[in-house]
């Protein structure tokens, strides 16, 4: 009796129409060609085929003019302040070194050749002291080469462990028959080769350690120390210029990332 009356009940409530996804959005019905109105849907579809055919036959208005091509700007030169600023904010060096020649035009009253050339007086005084600098980091690259190739025939070539040996260690030859592979001579010169790069492995580690920690509490190293003291005497030798200006340029010509 209860499966009749929710049958009944069931058949007797009215359809309820759902709504399309174009009565969502407003879109009216449209006329046909034999006057009745079309679905929502239908006229979704005739959009779209407007608009596919629109950008097949290339009548979009959105695509520059060769006018606006040409007038688009190829050199840091062509650009205008605004972009330069936003440009040199950013870190692009170019942009960074167009300002500092707009800020020279604007301070000493000169044209833009005048101040490319003035400009070089900046670099100069970036590059000062740049060579006995670099010195501790050339000395450092130089020594880490030679003992890198160095360690690999005074491990494994038999000649040059033995010359090593007689010179520096004199520790006990290997009989020759332990002495035929260039693996049998790493084995005996691993004894006393092991200690020196144990050890020396283990200095640069910590060093390396303690220079993430100096970092962490705010201590700069010495690179970043050198540096930063060259820009400041850039900026202290032109104070005519803003400061922000050239401090930003000379960050960029001695290696540090501009702020």
């Amino acid at each position: 009796t209860m499966l009749l009356l929710r049958r009944t009940a069931a058949a007797a409530r009215p359809a309820v129409r759902v709504p399309s996804i174009g009565a969502f959005h407003g879109i009216p019905p449209v006329p046909s060609e034999d006057g009745k109105a079309s679905s929502p849907q239908a006229h979704q579809i005739m959009l779209l085929r407007n608009f596919s055919s629109a950008a097949a036959s290339g009548g979009s208005s959105e695509y520059p003019t060769i006018e606006t091509a040409k007038a688009m700007p190829r050199e840091y030169y062509e650009m205008s302040n605004q972009l330069i600023v936003q440009l040199a904010i950013s870190g692009d060096h170019d942009a960074v070194t167009e300002r500092l020649v707009r800020e020279i035009m604007h301070v000493d009253g000169i044209d833009y050749e005048a101040a490319v050339e003035r400009l070089s007086a900046i670099d100069q005084a970036c590059n000062s002291g740049k060579t006995l600098n670099n010195i501790p980091y050339q000395v450092g690259a130089v020594t880490a080469y030679v003992a890198a190739f160095a360690s690999i025939p005074l491990c494994f070539h038999l000649d040059s462990c033995l010359w090593f040996n007689e010179h520096y260690v004199t520790t006990e030859v290997a009989p020759p028959e332990d002495l035929e592979t260039w693996l049998e001579v790493g084995s005996w010169s691993w004894g006393w080769m092991e200690p020196p790069l144990g050890q020396i492995s283990f200095f640069l580690l910590c060093l390396q350690m303690a220079r993430q920690q100096m970092v962490n509490v705010g201590i700069k190293p010495f690179g970043e120390r050198s540096r930063l003291a060259r820009v400041q005497k850039v900026v202290t030798a032109f104070p005519q210029y803003q400061a922000d200006i050239i401090e930003c340029y000379a960050a960029c010509q001695v290696g540090l990332v501009a702020e």
